[in-house]
């Protein structure tokens, strides 16, 4: 007996469905090529790499799968609950994560303090190597700016060609923090920032990601 007309057949999906689509895979592959240069590099101790990213964090747990009719890409309306931005950089070799949460969203402004803030922290005589995606925050920075950081941190900024999230490990952290290690409740007024602070400073000691 066949469907009636009006029914809808359903399929579950995730946000990175659509994004393989969009990319350039040449530019893709090229980006590929560049970072398993950069991380033997790094894994010799020649130069070091840290992948950065911003990721918001909300007071309830996400949602991360839903079913959408088939066809359409996956979509979820947001609850509205707290949210909180936060800024990260991974370190590649020591497997470090430093972060700090935005009391705003985040801006081109916000994103240069976090550097400012950073690059003291981690240089090296070695070249340092910071991986981070297109955002338009990330573009439009002064070329004295990236110049003094060339030259007072030995800091040079990679960007990854557009819809390739796969590309930037921190990512992977991000992922790992919103949909397995927090506590599946959702977070009080109170608490909320505190909770997302003591989440992330659990990486690399309560919680642990094997990289291939």
């Amino acid at each position: 007996m066949g469907r009636p007309a009006q029914e809808k057949r359903f399929q579950l999906q995730t946000d990175a469905h659509e994004l393989k689509k969009k990319r350039d895979p040449e530019r893709f592959a090229a980006c590929t090529v560049t970072l398993a240069g950069l991380k033997t590099w790094a894994r010799e101790g020649g130069c070091q790499l840290f992948y950065y990213d911003e990721a918001g964090f909300s007071a309830s747990p996400p949602v991360q799968r839903a079913w959408s009719p088939v066809g359409c890409p996956h979509a979820v309306t947001p609850a509205p609950h707290q949210r909180v931005a936060v800024m990260g950089a991974l370190d590649f070799a020591g497997q470090r994560l430093y972060h700090a949460p935005a009391t705003t969203t985040v801006k081109r402004e916000t994103f240069v303090d976090f550097m400012e803030r950073l690059l003291p922290q981690i240089a090296k005589p070695v070249p340092t190597f910071i991986v981070l995606d297109n955002a338009r925050i990330h573009h439009g920075l002064e070329d004295s700016l990236t110049l003094r950081w060339m030259t007072e941190f030995n800091v040079f900024l990679c960007y990854l060609p557009p819809y390739s999230p796969e590309l930037n490990r921190i990512e992977i952290v991000w992922k790992q923090a919103k949909y397995h290690w927090r506590e599946f409740a959702t977070w009080s007024k109170d608490t909320f920032r505190t909770k997302v602070s003591e989440l992330l400073d659990g990486f690399g000691t309560k919680f642990q990601i094997g990289f291939a």
